[in-house]
């Protein structure tokens, strides 16, 4: 099984994403794209953690990944789900 992640679940904040910082070979990153992945509205402008950036992605490397399953345990919105 390996981890993937759901998009339009997650809110991809690099600073508060459990996932990034419990990987044990950092195969869980962040990456910023052009256009919002959430259909939602902004509680804010600010790109803070309290609303997430609509403007980035959570991403595995599975060159890296061992498939170990701790990102999804960790992910504080269940959007990484161990898939076959």
């Amino acid at each position: 099984m390996k981890p993937k992640v759901d998009d339009k679940r997650c809110f991809a904040s690099k600073d508060v994403c459990k996932a990034i910082k419990e990987c044990p070979v950092e195969a869980v990153s962040y990456i910023e794209v052009e256009e919002a992945i959430l259909d939602k509205e902004l509680e804010c402008d600010c790109a803070c953690s309290c609303c997430g950036n609509p403007y980035g992605r959570i991403i595995i490397d599975y060159d890296k990944c061992t498939y170990c399953g701790i990102c999804a345990k960790v992910c504080c919105g269940n959007a990484i789900n161990m898939v076959a």
